[in-house]
């Protein structure tokens, strides 16, 4: 386990040192601009976000959007395990909807982990919930960031 943690560090490492010293000491100064093109380069799961992202918005998801993104969620391998069961959850919020209405995914989640003590949810689920709060958080992101590039 510490070896994959270790390869997936690397691998998200630049290939080389080859910046200047002026691209360093912009870098350490947090400049805005730009370093040398190839010295930031997204992890494979940021790419993957990204896409999802482009095509689902967890904050606005209709009734049949939800079936939708657990299937591609799945294929890309973001989405496995016990993190299914927690996927329930939108399940069964999507149930309650009127035929308009949207689901507000990330709000849904966010608002079951508040209610954690109070409603006396179980280790386990708490783990599944929270980590699908995390997927979800990271998809709004990646949506946002997208929508600011493109505009």
């Amino acid at each position: 386990m510490q070896l994959n943690a270790l390869s997936n560090y690397l691998q998200n490492q630049p290939l080389s040192s080859g910046q200047t010293a002026e691209a360093q000491a912009v870098a350490a100064a947090g400049d805005d601009k730009p370093l040398e093109a190839g010295a930031y380069s997204p992890s494979q799961r940021a790419i993957l976000m990204s896409a999802v992202a482009a095509e689902f918005d967890v904050q606005n998801l209709a009734q049949q959007e939800v079936g939708q993104l657990q299937l591609k969620l799945q294929q890309y391998g973001l989405l496995q395990g016990n993190e299914m069961s927690a996927f329930a959850v939108l399940h069964n919020a999507r149930g309650q909807l009127q035929q308009d209405e949207t689901l507000d995914a990330l709000g849904l989640l966010g608002a079951i982990k508040q209610r954690f003590d109070s409603d006396q949810i179980g280790y386990s689920q708490r783990q599944q919930i929270g980590r699908m709060h995390t997927l979800v958080e990271n998809l709004a992101s990646a949506r946002h960031l997208t929508e600011r590039q493109s505009a």
